[in-house]
């Protein structure tokens, strides 16, 4: 495990699910969880807010930030997985599961039809 996997938390301000890790430049960072397509990222990038892009790792992922010449002359590509740095809004209800980017059953408990008995 590294100290750069990022956990879900509660974000104590909102409420809201985000995630919480340090950054490839070694800062406490907190992320949205929805990913972002590239015009929802321009927009981020104009409203001041930083993104960053997700790597996958076998724990959970490590972030690495996106720099705005680099956004705009990029090809996005559908597999990748880019977040926005966390601002809070308004106060929402607590969620309890974090989405899965890479569709892997991490820590899933079985159905009644599952068990053998």
């Amino acid at each position: 495990m590294s100290y750069l996997d990022f956990k879900p938390i509660n974000c104590r301000a909102c409420g809201k699910l985000i995630w919480a890790g340090h950054s490839s430049t070694g800062f406490f960072t907190k992320l949205d969880t929805p990913r972002l397509n590239i015009l929802e990222e321009i927009v981020k990038k104009v409203s001041q807010i930083r993104t960053y892009e997700a790597h996958r790792t076998l724990i959970s992922f490590e972030v690495t930030p996106r720099v705005g010449a680099y956004v705009i002359g990029s090809e996005f590509k559908s597999d990748q997985v880019i977040l926005a740095e966390h601002k809070c809004s308004t106060f929402t209800l607590f969620e309890s599961e974090a989405p899965d980017y890479w569709n892997r059953k991490i820590n899933q408990k079985p159905t009644l039809e599952e068990i053998p008995f």
